[in-house]
Formats: structure tokens, C-alpha cells, sequence
């Protein structure tokens, strides 16, 4: 996995904090453009002068959607779920890991822009509320910048994207980017949702197959 710089929340107190680099889909947060991440993205080799090189792409949308309804409404569909034992600025503790998510994030409706979110989301698994401990809080702990589809794919270092904390995402755009949320080692994930964060109620969707980072 690519290095990246850690990031918080902003309405989530003990959320980390900082600047993030891009991810992507394959390989967990990384750019496409780091060398480990090219590789695994780059087109195979022509079979004949008439091949084409293929474009790289993100893996499928996941459904259901959740749509969020907090003081921005928006949507947010999963990619990709995976366990990681490396994260940007924060590594996760001994006994615990991060459960990372490529997140496909759009506005609700689509033509106003909000303010960048993912603080208000949750990891939730059955065995949560008896793992928690000063490290696992049950809400997300990081992520990195949003950046469109072109900018994942094929954006270079210098390509900054929209700040998770104090960013905007802009109207009739779709962002996408990795949020991940620290979980005991030992958690067994079965059944696993990502959940808006709520006082009472529950508002979720299963999050599916999530792979071993290797």
C-alpha cells in the first residue's frame, strides 16, 4: 500500500486529523500512480498490433444505496471493502485493524453541492459493542480526499482533491474515495453494514465480500 497522511473527522471529536493523498480501487488507498498501484492497473500488453490498451476502471457499484439525511442529504454507494493493518499517519494499534471502504459519494439532489462528508458514517458488525475499547469507537477514523473518477484513475501527485474535513463537493459531480474505521483484529465482520451515524434508529446497508489486504 501507497503512504498516505491521515485524516479526521469533522464532527467526530477523537476523529484523526491531516491531509490525505488519492486511492485506488484494486489495491486499497493508494494513488493509480504509484508504482505498486500502476502496475496492478496497467493495461496487459497488446496480443496483436491491432489490440487496444484497455482503460483502467473502478470495480462495480455495490447496491443498495444509502442515502444520508443530515444537514446535507446525499448518497453513498460501496466498491470495495477490504481489512488493512496500514493506514496513513495513525497505523492501527496492536489487536486492532482498519476495515477500508471505496466509497462512491454523490449529492442528494444532484444539482446543489454539500459539504464534504464522511464522518457520519459507521462500520457497525455484531460483535462491535463488546470490542469497544479506547482505540475502537465505532465511527470511521480517516479517509482520503474525494476525487472524480478521472482524478482516481489517472490523477498524478499533484492532484489534491477535495479535502475530506473542510472540503465542498461540488453539484452535479460524483466523488469517490476510501474511508476506513479501526476494528478489533480478532472481529469477525460477517454480516457487516455501513451505517449513518444516528441517536436512535438505524439507517444501513450490508457492506458484502470484504477482502484480506495482503
Amino acid at each position: 500500500m501507497g503512504t498516505l497522511t491521515g485524516c479526521g473527522g469533522h464532527d467526530t471529536a477523537d476523529a484523526r486529523t491531516g491531509a490525505a493523498t488519492g486511492a485506488t480501487a484494486a489495491t486499497g488507498p493508494t494513488r493509480a500512480t504509484d508504482p505498486a498501484a500502476a502496475s496492478s492497473l496497467a493495461p496487459s500488453p497488446a496480443k496483436n498490433p491491432t489490440d487496444q490498451p484497455s482503460r483502467p476502471t473502478l470495480p462495480p457499484v455495490r447496491k443498495p444505496v444509502l442515502h444520508v439525511h443530515r444537514r446535507y442529504t446525499y448518497t453513498v454507494q460501496i466498491l470495495d471493502a477490504r481489512t488493512m493493518v496500514d493506514v496513513p499517519d495513525d497505523p492501527p494499534p496492536a489487536g486492532t485493524k482498519a476495515v477500508g471502504l471505496l466509497l462512491r459519494v454523490e449529492a442528494e439532489p444532484r444539482n446543489r453541492s454539500v459539504h464534504a462528508p464522511y464522518a457520519d458514517l459507521a462500520v457497525d458488525y455484531p460483535s462491535l459493542e463488546a470490542e469497544k475499547n479506547q482505540y475502537i469507537g465505532g465511527v470511521m477514523d480517516g479517509a482520503t480526499p474525494y476525487m472524480t473518477e478521472d482524478q482516481l484513475l489517472f490523477g498524478d501527485d499533484g492532484v489534491a482533491g477535495v479535502d475530506p474535513v473542510f472540503g465542498t463537493l461540488e453539484a452535479n459531480t460524483v466523488y469517490y474515495h476510501w474511508a476506513w474505521q479501526l476494528v478489533s483484529e480478532k472481529a469477525d465482520l460477517t454480516g457487516a453494514s455501513l451505517c449513518e451515524v444516528r441517536l436512535s434508529g438505524r439507517n444501513c446497508i450490508p457492506i458484502g465480500a470484504i477482502t484480506a489486504d495482503s
